[in-house]
């Protein structure tokens, strides 16, 4: 091989080993401004105070006040609102009694929106000092001087929950247009609740268990009129 071959090729591996290295370089740099920006946007989201979380918007109450919510909710502002736990907070006011569903979410850039759907009042049952007010579940949510006219009347001891949880499942067993048509429900024990129907009627319900099925049974019943209606054991069902 002549000497000035030699030459060129010694020169261009020292080219290409100038080039190697600066791709390296370029590519080291490159991996710093990358990991640099990423942790950049790190602290800005869940360090830096720039998105932190400035305020609370509470939707949706009519029982409960946005200070009643703020307050179960309890999120400490200028809280970096990535690190706010939504779930924490949604569990917190979801423990309010009054609240039938809770949703918690982010609004950047800090923001963060309580959207609460309450119990809707359906059952009215006498206490000492007014009326307990619960959903059709038979959950009891607020307490009341006197009892709405909308309300379905509970004859039932007011301290006796599990009876009053009975009563829910029978009420929210029942389809719309039977619920409409009850005015009163009477729960001396768990295994005689009775209904008592806007037109005088009488439906004897028994326990809550099967409710399902004695609310079918009773729907097919009333149209064939009558003054008792009996579904408490719902295979045999009677009128009269």
């Amino acid at each position: 091989m002549s000497p000035g071959r030699v030459t060129d090729a010694t020169g261009r591996l020292e080219l290409r080993a100038r080039r190697d290295s600066r791709s390296r370089l370029l590519r080291a740099l490159v991996v710093v401004l990358v990991v640099a920006v990423a942790g950049g946007l790190v602290y800005l989201v869940a360090f830096s105070p720039v998105l932190a979380a400035k305020a609370v918007a509470v939707t949706g109450t009519k029982v409960l006040t946005k200070q009643d919510v703020l307050a179960a909710a309890a999120v400490d502002v200028g809280t970096p609102l990535a690190r706010v736990d939504t779930d924490a907070v949604a569990g917190r006011v979801a423990g309010l009694p009054p609240v039938a569903q809770v949703t918690v979410v982010r609004s950047w850039p800090d923001t963060l929106q309580i959207a609460v759907i309450e119990r809707k009042a359906r059952l009215a049952i006498p206490a000492s000092s007014g009326y307990l007010i619960a959903d059709a579940s038979g959950v009891v949510f607020e307490a009341a001087a006197s009892a709405p006219s909308s309300l379905v009347l509970v004859d039932a001891p007011a301290t006796n929950r599990e009876l009053l949880a009975d009563v829910g499942t029978v009420y929210s067993a029942l389809s719309a247009d039977t619920a409409a048509k009850v005015s009163r429900v009477e729960a001396e024990t768990t295994d005689s609740i009775v209904l008592r129907l806007s037109d005088g009627s009488r439906v004897v319900w028994g326990s809550a268990e099967q409710s399902q099925l004695k609310s079918r049974v009773l729907d097919d019943l009333l149209p064939l009129g009558g003054q008792v209606f009996d579904v408490s054991a719902p295979a045999f069902p009677t009128r009269r």
